[in-house]
């Protein structure tokens, strides 16, 4: 989605004028915040992560109450205040509320915005976090694959955007495309050739991929967004995708998230 930081005037109470911004962007998590209000935390485009304080978002017909759902996508105007973004308005392009009324749907979105909410941070842009967010929302919306598929997908391609991937096209030492066996360690792909050359290999164990789980990886990390969750693959495969994605996160994302007790 593409859009340009807008500048307004907001007239707060009778006499301070305060500058307001617009941003685009996805809610990724609203919490309740004294009698009325809520707390949100909205991936925008132009400036990363930030939060905002919906004041009497939970009021009956309040204005900013559909503005506050957590996976809503649109362009939020916020004015600054000294410590925190408040929000004004809001004009919503999708809500997504199929995810928020399926318990399978909400579990992995709630997950794939909480890897959102470790990574990014407020004031740099996070336009492709926010696209990938997007489109793996209309992947969860229509269910044209498993929840499985899109998670290993999503939990790739954000490795990447984040430069955390790895290797996975040909030999990190000779370049050779035959070369199937990971070696964490290495960050990628060390074919049976190099890796009897090096004595440091003798005791590690590599992940060893087949040929359809290697050309999976390879067109996640290369295709457009839009194409992005449009495959789908064996149970064989999926498996061998799901065990891959366990120990390469576990290597190089040791972080425990919250969200996955609740998926199976």
């Amino acid at each position: 989605p593409k859009t340009v930081p807008l500048v307004q005037i907001y007239l707060v109470g009778k006499e301070t004028m305060a500058e307001t911004v617009t941003f685009t962007g996805m809610v990724l998590i609203a919490s309740p915040m004294k009698e009325y209000d809520k707390r949100i935390e909205v991936l925008t485009k132009e400036r990363g992560r930030i939060s905002a304080f919906a004041r009497g978002a939970r009021k009956p017909n309040s204005a900013l109450s559909a503005c506050t759902v957590p996976f809503t996508f649109g362009k939020f105007t916020f004015y600054e205040g000294r410590n925190a973004y408040n929000l004004v308005s809001g004009e919503i392009g999708t809500y997504f509320e199929e995810i928020t009324t399926d318990y399978d749907a909400l579990c992995y979105a709630s997950y794939f915005a909480e890897m959102i909410q470790y990574f990014s941070r407020e004031g740099i842009e996070a336009a492709e976090e926010l696209i990938l967010m997007y489109v793996t929302m209309r992947a969860l919306k229509h269910r044209l694959i498993s929840f499985s598929l899109i998670r290993v997908i999503f939990e790739m391609r954000l490795m990447m955007i984040e430069g955390e991937s790895i290797e996975v096209f040909g030999c990190l030492r000779c370049g050779n495309k035959e070369a199937y066996s990971v070696y964490l360690s290495e960050g990628g792909l060390i074919c049976t050739e190099c890796a009897a050359k090096e004595k440091k290999f003798a005791n590690e164990y590599p992940l060893k991929l087949g040929a359809d789980a290697k050309y999976t990886l390879q067109y996640i990390l290369t295709s457009p967004m839009e194409k992005l969750y449009a495959f789908t693959v064996t149970d064989k495969v999926l498996e061998e995708l799901k065990r891959f994605m366990k120990s390469y996160l576990a290597r190089y994302l040791p972080h425990k998230f919250k969200t996955l007790d609740f998926i199976v």
